[in-house]
């Protein structure tokens, strides 16, 4: 299932300025909040905020894949964020994250959801890709380190 590639457009691809969790999870929401499938960006901001209190979603190997699920959002949308510095973001093993790939949604659609959550993560966890992702300079790198 490679669907949750055309998810992301160049322009929802970012190099992070910020150097912490939530700054980066702001920088984030602002680049989703320009899709026209978010309605609300106060109302996504608040439910990643949320999400993220409950349980980190730094979940190793240089990963975090914040997501939500709002009745604000029409349909899957997907930002990119990578990090060259790193960014403490409490993860499940204790590194910094690079890799940022932040996640909004419909409520109502649980099944997809979990199955795109899980291809992100499935995708990233290869090491290839992940360096690909370091060593990109542009969008268009970065898009095709995810479909290699």
């Amino acid at each position: 299932m490679r669907e949750w590639l055309d998810m992301i457009s160049p322009e929802r691809v970012v190099w992070l300025s910020s150097s912490t969790k939530e700054e980066v999870l702001r920088e984030l929401v602002d680049v989703l909040s320009t899709a026209p499938q978010v309605r609300d960006r106060e109302a996504l901001l608040r439910a990643i905020l949320e999400r993220e209190g409950i349980m980190s979603t730094g979940v190793g190997l240089g990963i975090a894949v914040p997501h939500a699920k709002i009745d604000s959002v029409s349909d899957f949308v997907i930002a990119i964020g990578i990090s060259r510095k790193g960014v403490d973001f409490d993860a499940l093993d204790d590194k910094p994250v690079h890799i940022v790939v932040m996640i909004a949604g419909p409520a109502g659609q649980q099944d997809r959801y979990i199955r795109i959550l899980a291809k992100v993560v499935l995708t990233l966890k290869d090491p290839r890709v992940r360096e690909a992702l370091l060593n990109a300079e542009t969008p268009q790198e970065v898009l095709r380190a995810l479909a290699p």
